[in-house]
């Protein structure tokens, strides 16, 4: 998230800034579902409750075969942001789902001259502006992906000498819309993104690895640099990016538990390097904990019938970073 804090003062808080390009898409990352905020955004080769779209489209097909969730994110003092996301399966194998993301900034006051101030000192000296006559910048940006998932099931037989390994391979593919507003200009683009999963068992090879699952994930964002244009003829760029990595997750059947860890690359922003650990206890509680490269997060999953409630929470330069969502699981 690091971007995202030195954008948020840097490029947004002039009109010059919708000429600058290559920010597109800073707030609306910043709008990752808490568990997967809470896990260091690591998480794209694991299986989330929900926030999909953002994190891998294939993850649509784990899971319950229908569900809602709505998040709210506060960057505090900063922005805010609402997310809905519904999924609900067709035909056979396949799983459609729905994702809408509101960010906003309001009564952020313009400070052209920025540059040469630490992000303390830019977070500073805009908060204590808050209750004067001074002008404001308002700011939103909205998005809808429409997404697809199907999974695809099989075993690499090894011969009768070894052992079969079963697999898993969901893959998604999402289509997105995107509307800017800064103050009296406005922002239109749309792009594609396309993601894989990959699950495996090795319990065949030794008892040891029954109740231990290997997963790969893949995501390709933005494959075609998505274009943002500008009703004032000014065109920004969503600089393609992909995203890799790999999660373990082990089942303690004998307390109906389950530790996970994850790993992701991410190559836009610097190649960072996020790392994520989650504990289930009877997919009731849910304690989790991550690393994105530049902050730590922590959050907390509660499991009530087919609710599930989450929180995260991390510091900023800037501000601290808050989540909460709920999903219901049909």
């Amino acid at each position: 998230m690091k971007t995202f804090s030195h954008i948020l003062f840097w490029s947004i808080v002039t009109s010059s800034a919708i000429m600058a390009g290559e920010y597109a898409d800073a707030f609306l990352f910043a709008s990752i579902q808490p568990q997967v905020h809470s896990l260091g955004n690591s998480t794209v080769a694991a299986v989330v409750t929900s926030g999909h779209a953002l994190n891998n489209p294939a993850g649509f097909v784990n899971g319950s075969p229908a569900h809602l969730a709505i998040i709210y994110d506060r960057f505090e003092a900063l922005t805010q942001s609402v997310g809905v996301e519904a999924k609900y399966g067709i035909l056979e194998n396949y799983e459609l789902g729905l994702t809408i993301i509101n960010n906003s900034i309001d009564n952020l006051f313009a400070r052209p001259n920025l540059s040469d101030l630490s992000p303390e000192n830019r977070r500073d000296s805009v908060l204590a502006l808050s209750g004067t006559d001074l002008e404001s910048i308002k700011y939103r940006e909205s998005a809808i992906f429409l997404s697809i998932a199907r999974e695809y099931k099989f075993d690499i037989d090894l011969g009768w000498v070894f052992f079969k390994i079963p697999c898993r391979l969901p893959v998604g593919a999402s289509v997105k819309y995107i509307d800017k507003v800064l103050e009296d200009n406005r922002g239109l683009g749309s792009g594609i993104d396309l993601g894989g999963q990959f699950f495996f068992n090795l319990g065949g090879m030794t008892d040891m690895l029954v109740n231990t699952e290997f997963s790969l994930g893949l995501l390709m964002s933005d494959i075609l640099n998505t274009p943002v244009y500008w009703d004032t003829e000014h065109q920004d760029a969503i600089i393609r990016q992909i995203s890799y990595g790999f999660a373990v997750e082990q089942n303690i059947k004998k307390y109906d538990s389950r530790i996970r860890f994850s790993k992701s690359h991410h190559t836009r922003n610097d190649n960072s390097i996020n790392y994520g650990a989650e504990l289930s206890i009877k997919n009731l509680v849910f304690i989790r904990g991550g690393h994105d490269s530049y902050t730590t997060s922590f959050g907390l999953g509660i499991g009530i019938k087919k609710f599930i409630i989450d929180y995260s929470f991390s510091q900023h330069e800037l501000s601290d970073m808050q989540k909460i969502g709920i999903s219901y699981h049909f």
